[in-house]
């Protein structure tokens, strides 16, 4: 299952293009220097492209002992505000990865200075809260503001994961965690359940539902049951794009499963079912087994059903080069009455996914034998 983290972030009311000079609590970041890292989550400078793919970065206090780094990849922030007796939703990024660890300092940086974060001191610089401060010696504000710019952008997501709201949307913290109050420390955050964030999700308006609203809520309730590792190989690279990237491939999200989605017309390539939360971008010739380019292969793919793809991918069904469905004997006869198996291919392969098909069939097809 993923992780849903429900995370306190500062009010801003300059829609989080620049630091606005809202008051904070006086021992928080904020509170001593006037601004916060988190008022730039909104900018289109917090957007960049490696490798041909938009990411996003943004910001949000450290997550203490949340298991982040074992769901990297597969983490859902919830950015919620506190202020005038009311706490409300103003940002959603999934499939993020925090890199606000202390191994992660170079890749920060490397990412900062990608995004001209040491530019953006000119923005708080603005602010009268941050003047006083720093008692008008902006040499010395550029100063604290350069030492620690890589710590702007301590999580990244793909760019069309991330939603921030044209508006705040009210919460009702009673319906989502039972108390009368939602995380309000920016250092706090609060692990949810699938039901707790599908009451977040659903307290955002239609009028605000937008294609990532859409593609957020169908990653959250087709995320894997358990954390997808990214295991290590001699072709993977040690920069957090690249780690991100493979990691979504391999649990079926991202561009991978989007564009499975659109080779088989929204729809299992057997059965035809087309209800996405019951859909997985299952892998032919698995993950462990894959270089690089075979990870990411759209031919290395096909669209199934939940439990056709864990029949899949145990090897109990397979498919020959025409798009007959094989089984393997350890499918009893009541169990294939019970699915309705076989059942082809709704439409017959190509040569390249018949290579990984080829390879499916030898090496994980159970036939049976001892």
């Amino acid at each position: 299952m993923a992780l849903f983290l429900l995370k306190p972030i500062l009010w801003n009311t300059e829609g989080y293009v620049r630091p606005a000079g809202v008051r904070a609590a006086a021992k928080s970041y904020p509170g001593q220097f006037g601004f916060g890292h988190e008022e730039w989550n909104n900018s289109p400078r917090m957007e960049f492209s490696e490798r041909g793919r938009r990411y996003r970065a943004f910001h949000t206090e450290g997550v203490k002992k949340a298991p982040v780094e074992e769901y990297a990849g597969q983490t859902f922030v919830l950015m919620t505000v506190s202020h005038d007796r009311i706490q409300q939703l103003v940002g959603i990024a999934g499939n993020a990865m925090y890199i606000g660890d202390e191994k992660y300092e170079a890749e920060r940086n490397r990412v900062a200075k990608l995004l001209h974060v040491n530019d953006l001191w000119r923005d708080a610089w603005k602010l009268p809260s941050v003047r006083q401060r720093f008692n008008d010696d902006s040499a010395k504000f550029r100063k604290h503001f350069n030492h620690d710019f890589g710590w702007v952008p301590n999580w990244i997501c793909p760019a069309d994961f991330f939603m921030w709201m044209e508006e705040p949307v009210t919460l009702d913290p009673h319906r989502i965690t039972g108390s009368d109050s939602l995380p309000k420390m920016f250092s706090g955050y609060k692990a949810l359940g699938g039901e707790a964030v599908s009451v977040v999700m659903n307290s955002v308006p239609k009028k605000l539902r937008s294609k990532t609203w859409e593609r957020l809520s169908d990653a959250m309730l087709s995320a894997p049951e358990a954390p997808t590792l990214l295991l290590p190989g001699k072709d993977d690279d040690a920069t957090a794009t690249t780690r991100l990237t493979a990691t979504l491939a391999r649990v079926g999200q991202g561009g991978f499963r989007d564009a499975l989605m659109t080779k088989w017309d929204h729809r299992c390539a057997v059965t035809g079912l087309t209800c996405p939360e019951l859909l997985r971008a299952s892998h032919v010739k698995p993950w462990s087994c894959s270089n690089r380019r075979e990870r990411l292969d759209l031919n290395n793919g096909l669209l199934l059903a939940a439990h056709l793809d864990a029949l899949f991918d145990k090897g109990l069904i397979s498919f020959d080069n025409a798009g007959k469905m094989l089984l393997s004997p350890r499918i009893l006869c009541d169990e294939r009455k019970h699915f309705g198996l076989p059942l082809p291919l709704r439409h017959p392969p190509d040569e390249a996914l018949k290579s990984y098909l080829a390879y499916h069939r030898d090496e994980l097809f159970d036939q049976g034998q001892n």
